[in-house]
Formats: structure tokens, C-alpha cells, sequence
């Protein structure tokens, strides 16, 4: 083999193994592993806003006239409303409450706060509820035909456990129901004659305050 055969394969070799150098420079590249965000992931299935109802029952105790004793009643309620975020009830809801002397079918606006726990949990609740009643005298004051109603008023501090979807709360607060009733009952007056005629009618009005202690047992839904 002459000198210059030796000399341009030498230069051959060269040239391909620069052009193979450079493929595999342009071939091979560092590619970062990106980090993994230690924040949690938000499930975004879970619903902010989420319906809700339960029943309630319990005792009403407390006295009309305490000089009798104390009595213990019964009282009822349903209320139907929405789960805001996981810890904020809010509702509406209508009841039946029997007092010694009286019977009240309350309408009211109810709010509940979750203090330990949540929607998805076992809780202890605080609740609030607002309304108005429409009252009915019992056989005892069934001459008051014309009844009012008046504004009820309760507060309750409770304990919820759940169950899958279901829950089962028991609590104890206080319940005020103002009842304002009236009656009218004619005069009667004689002319000279002695002829009996009647007069202007009177109306007699009363107004009770009515304070309990609450036991309520509530189940429900969500």
C-alpha cells in the first residue's frame, strides 16, 4: 500500500469518528426529573355545598306555674337545609312543641357550627334556631280562641356521630316560646225596663313567656 493510500484512510477515520463524536454529543442531554409539590392534591370530587336533613325528638322540661311542680313534654321538629364547606350548617325547619297549657307549631331558621370535628367526622356541634310560632290553647284555656303566637327562640350544644351517610346527634339546650293569646267575652247591661241588652264587648289579652330545658335526639342524612 503506497503512502498516500495509508494517508487518505487515515483521514477517513478521522472524519467518521468526528462526525460519530458529534451525534452522540447531540444525542445524549441531561433531562431534569421535575420535584414533586409537597402540597396536597385537592380532591376535586368533594362539594363544597352539600344538602342535608334530619328529625328530631325530645322532652320539654320546665314548669308553667312552679308552684304545681315541674312537667315534662314533648317536642319535634324536621329540618331540611345545606352543608357549607365541612363545619357550617344552615336550614330551615318546622316543629310541634306541647306544653302543659299550650300547643306551638314553630317555623324557624337554623344555624349549626361543627367546634371539634367535621361533616365527615364525628362532631361536637353548637346550633342555633330563630322563629316564630302559631299557638293553639289546650282544653285547660280553650276559651282563648284568638292565639297569636309568638317568637321562639333555642339554643342546643350536642354531640353527631356518623355512619356513613347517616347521623345520629344527641344534645341539650334551652327553648323560648312567647305565647300571646286573647278572648273576648260580651257585657250585658238593662234598660229601665228591666230588658237585658248587650254591650260593648271586653277583650282580655295574655301574654306567657315560656322557658324549658331541651333533651333532643336528632337522625339524619349527610
Amino acid at each position: 500500500m503506497t503512502t498516500k493510500a495509508v494517508a487518505g484512510l487515515f483521514l477517513t477515520l478521522l472524519a467518521i469518528g468526528g462526525r460519530a463524536q458529534d451525534f452522540d454529543a447531540d444525542s445524549v442531554h441531561y433531562t431534569p426529573i421535575p420535584k414533586q409539590s409537597k402540597r396536597p392534591v385537592k380532591d376535586s370530587t368533594e362539594r363544597k355545598l352539600s344538602y342535608f336533613f334530619n328529625v328530631q325528638t325530645g322532652a320539654l322540661i320546665g314548669c308553667g306555674e312552679c308552684g304545681f311542680g315541674q312537667d315534662v313534654s314533648f317536642s319535634a321538629a324536621t329540618v331540611h337545609g345545606v352543608t357549607l364547606g365541612k363545619k357550617l350548617r344552615l336550614g330551615a325547619g318546622i316543629g310541634f312543641d306541647a306544653f302543659q297549657q299550650w300547643h306551638a307549631v314553630p317555623l324557624f331558621g337554623s344555624v349549626s357550627w361543627d367546634l371539634f370535628g367535621d361533616k365527615n367526622s364525628n362532631a361536637l356541634f353548637l346550633q342555633f334556631n330563630y322563629g316564630w310560632a302559631r299557638s293553639a290553647a289546650s282544653r285547660y284555656l280553650y276559651y282563648y280562641q284568638d292565639n297569636h303566637g309568638g317568637r321562639m327562640i333555642t339554643t342546643q350544644v350536642g354531640y353527631r356521630i356518623k355512619y356513613h351517610d347517616l347521623k345520629i346527634s344527641l344534645g341539650v339546650g334551652t327553648k323560648h316560646q312567647r305565647i300571646t293569646a286573647s278572648y273576648e267575652y260580651p257585657t250585658y247591661y238593662y234598660d229601665f225596663r228591666g230588658t237585658p241588652l248587650q254591650g260593648t264587648s271586653n277583650v282580655t289579652t295574655l301574654t306567657q313567656n315560656l322557658n324549658r330545658l331541651a333533651v333532643v335526639m336528632s337522625i339524619g342524612w349527610k
